[in-house]
């Protein structure tokens, strides 16, 4: 399995709270996604970061899905430069889960 977390800081409460809904929905989405395992969202105790973590069956499943057009849809028509200002990615192999 590989799992990618997304560090996402958070500006105020109301960036906060439209980051929460947003994320929301990604479960249901996701679901439809070939090697999707699981997702989770957290929020850092002091409320500075998010940390979304995605699980796929394998690594080559996440590369297919960020080119994919769910992808693209899930993130708008924001450019990767953009999106990483306020998030930075990690992926790992998970050993044991």
């Amino acid at each position: 399995m590989y799992q990618v977390n997304n560090r996402i800081r958070v500006d105020s409460r109301e960036h906060m709270e439209t980051l929460v809904e947003r994320f929301r929905q990604s479960p249901a989405r996701m679901e439809k996604v070939p090697g999707f395992v699981s997702f989770r969202l957290l929020k850092a105790e002091d409320g500075t970061h998010l940390v979304a973590e995605t699980v796929f069956e394998s690594k080559e499943d996440f590369i297919r899905w960020t080119e994919s057009e769910h992808f693209a849809q899930a993130h708008g028509e924001r450019k990767r430069s953009e999106q990483g200002r306020n998030a930075a990615t990690e992926g790992f192999e998970v050993l044991l889960p």
